[in-house]
């Protein structure tokens, strides 16, 4: 028996707080997508370069860029006529004798994220999250080290006397200070010979520790992106690897 077409049957439609549900989905996953799309479109923008002109001083001062996929340092040598760092870096908080060492490596971060994740396989998403998204404290990670040998994870420049003064005074600057010494984070290293100090700076998704490197170096005159905030990003204007 046909049913006459006066009588068919309607299409169901979805209900109402569905169809809302639905549209608030599409348009969060758009805003997400364009978040996103902006994110990386200026870090684009931030890959060009600050300080072109820069040139190596064949005769300066030998500093190291280190990036081993999830932190960034600054390397130096412990005494130039600039500064000795044994001055800084007060050598009885390590748990063992660093007469050996020869550089010091320095980098920033986020305190949580810096702390809790000396590698990737360390990560949490918890952890991450709060680093990127939301306003935390930030710390100061001092390695006493030899020198690196330059490779897949590490970039050597020479610098002039000036732009090496400078480049301690921007580290020099980030120390939270209290009665004039920094301020040590206690039993929170990753082995024997690192420490980690309180630092200034808020760390976010565009301020990372890249982002930290990446300033130090453009503060103190040497040729290197506008906007680091990626993993090895700081490379970018670097000698290449020998």
């Amino acid at each position: 028996m046909e049913i006459p077409e006066s009588q068919s049957i309607p299409e169901k439609q979805p209900p109402k707080k569905q169809r809302r549900i639905v549209r608030w989905l599409i348009r969060t996953l758009l805003t997400f997508l364009a978040l996103i799309g902006t994110y990386f479109l200026i870090i684009l923008i931030g890959l060009l370069p600050a300080n072109s002109d820069f040139e190596e001083s064949p005769e300066g001062i030998e500093i190291f860029i280190t990036s081993n996929g999830v932190h960034a340092d600054v390397v130096m040598p412990i005494k130039t006529d600039i500064i000795d760092w044994r001055e800084t870096i007060v050598a009885s908080s390590f748990s063992q004798n660093t007469d050996w060492a020869t550089h010091v490596a320095v980098g920033w971060g986020d305190k949580g994220f810096y702390v809790e994740t000396p590698t990737w396989a360390d990560l949490k998403v918890s952890t991450a999250f709060r680093a990127l998204f939301t306003p935390s404290p930030c710390c100061l990670h001092v390695v006493m080290q030899n020198q690196p040998q330059v490779g897949e994870n590490v970039r050597a420049v020479r610098i002039s006397e000036a732009q090496y003064l400078k480049m301690v005074e921007t580290i020099q600057a980030c120390f939270l200070q209290e009665k004039e010494r920094h301020v040590h984070i206690l039993n929170s290293s990753y082995g024997k010979y690192d420490l980690f100090y309180e630092a200034h700076g808020n760390y976010h998704c565009l301020n990372t520790c890249n982002s930290w490197v990446g300033w130090v170096m453009r503060e103190s005159g040497i040729k290197t992106p506008r906007l680091t905030p990626l993993p090895k990003s700081v490379f970018l204007y670097l000698p290449a690897t020998e």
